[in-house]
């Protein structure tokens, strides 16, 4: 059974190892970055009103990639196998406070971002139903009082 542990992570710099088959549920105070020191990680996001749709589910980070999160964004993170490792090296490096996203950013200018994605996946679906649609007239009205050409008429 795999075990977890939740890191409510706020100190400079922490790292840890996670064994193969054991999670680490994370939810940090400040925005940071999730670094993988050895080994590869699999990381599952919730999706929650803090979080576009688009970026939650599952990322794999393996060394050298990077995984930013920010504040209170939920991460559980698996060991992932990788060429017969029996578990990975993480390291939690929190992000100054002026690079992290203000209150006016986190609770206006990012719903409005994405609900401008959304309208626009609205918009491309509503031209092609419709263009769609237009399409489909013509086989709905072929021979409903449509004056046919001389070789589509069937004439004596």
């Amino acid at each position: 059974m795999p075990s977890r542990q939740l890191v409510s992570s706020s100190s400079p710099l922490q790292s840890w190892s996670l064994l193969r088959g054991h999670v680490v549920t994370m939810t940090p105070r400040t925005a940071g970055v999730l670094q993988v020191i050895s080994g590869r990680a699999w990381a599952t996001f919730d999706v929650s009103r803090h979080m576009p749709v688009a970026e939650a589910g599952d990322h794999f980070v393996a060394l050298g990639h990077d995984l930013r999160l920010r504040a209170v964004q939920r991460v559980v993170v698996e060991a992932w196998p990788y060429h017969g490792q029996d578990g990975i090296r993480l390291q939690w490096v929190p992000l100054p406070e002026c690079t992290t996203a203000s209150r006016w950013q986190a609770t206006v200018a990012e719903p409005a971002r994405d609900m401008g994605h959304g309208l626009a996946l609205v918009a491309r679906s509503l031209v092609r139903l419709l263009a769609g649609l237009a399409g489909y007239s013509d086989y709905l009205t072929a021979g409903r009082g449509k004056v046919l050409q001389g070789l589509e008429s069937n004439a004596p």
